[in-house]
């Protein structure tokens, strides 16, 4: 049969019914396998809904299934503008444990924050088969690679057998370690490890995890590293602010010392004196007003503050 007559014959009956009737038939002349091409890059999921509507014993549907699920079929079906989110699952739902791989490549790779959301969903229903394929993929050579099956450990119940997000704590990209980290934290025989070392941190993002989490809860061994943090000028200021305010909570003497550090301009001759105004030292102030617990040379401090006219110090105070 000439070429052009078979172009115009599945034009006529269409591709859906092409390949329907090569499985029928399990039998696939080079057309069928170019049907098969055409819909895997227009339309896949009409494809899928095809496939695995075939008898399972069917050969052909299977090969069929292997030529169309190619990364970049899928990475189109899913990042195409206005996709039908049903069709979308449809599609996703064709793939078991099997396919596995073709789903974590696209997760690994996608800049689409909604194309990831849409493998989450598909590979936590996975995960409990597929775990020593996440475990491989979380030691990507890839930073990007390893930050998104991080993100995915994020989204399961539970992580794969022998697997901790500890290891990751020191990997030298930042996005990377800000994922294990959110790990950690929610564990709570690693969340002070992770609290300290996301304080220590160079990275801004990081610190500002570790400041939010502090804020909640700070562990004794992270209130030195706080104290640090407050008195630090290099350090951003609603950084700083965020820190003094979870020293404020804590009640130790050492957390104490260090608002005393902010609030008083410093503790030579007259040590008394309230330091320049500025918001980190307005947050210590308040923070020391309302101490749960003894904040010794601090009274001092507050008393003076407390005969102060100045507004924004009165109104640290709780003061009209």
């Amino acid at each position: 049969m000439r070429e052009s007559a078979v172009t115009e014959g599945r034009a006529r009956i269409g591709a859906d019914r092409v390949l329907m009737t090569a499985i029928e038939l399990e039998h696939a002349p080079e057309c069928v396998w170019t049907v098969v091409d055409e819909m895997a890059s227009a339309d896949l999921v009409e494809l899928v809904r095809i496939v695995r509507a075939a008898p399972t014993d069917s050969r052909l549907a299977r090969d069929a299934w292997t030529r169309a699920m190619r990364p970049e079929h899928v990475r189109t079906s899913l990042e195409t503008d206005g996709a039908d989110p049903d069709a979308i699952s449809q599609l996703l739902e064709g793939f078991g444990p099997e396919q596995a791989d073709v789903l974590l490549d696209l997760l690994c790779e996608s800049e689409s924050l909604a194309t990831r959301k849409r493998l989450f969903t598909r590979l936590v229903a996975l995960a409990p088969q597929i775990e020593q394929s996440l475990v491989r993929r979380s030691r990507d050579e890839r930073w990007f690679a390893r930050r998104n099956i991080l993100a995915l450990m994020g989204e399961l119940e539970a992580w794969p057998r022998k697997w901790s997000p500890g290891g990751f704590a020191d990997d030298p990209h930042p996005a990377v370690r800000r994922e294990a980290f959110k790990l950690m934290l929610r564990k709570p025989d690693l969340r002070d490890r992770a609290l300290c070392g996301l304080l220590e941190d160079d990275d801004r993002r990081a610190r500002s995890l570790g400041l939010a989490a502090a804020t909640e809860s700070c562990p004794l061994e992270a209130i030195a590293k706080l104290s640090d943090l407050v008195v630090d000028e290099r350090i951003p200021t609603e950084q700083r602010v965020m820190g003094v305010r979870a020293l404020g909570r804590t009640g130790d003497h050492e957390a104490a010392a260090a608002l005393i550090e902010v609030v008083r301009a410093g503790a030579g001759l007259a040590p008394n004196r309230l330091a320049p105004k500025n918001p980190v030292m307005l947050a210590a102030l308040q923070a020391l007003a309302t101490f749960p617990g003894d904040i010794g040379v601090g009274k001092k401090l507050i008393m003076k503050a407390t005969r102060s006219s100045d507004p924004d110090i009165r109104a640290a105070l709780g003061k009209e």
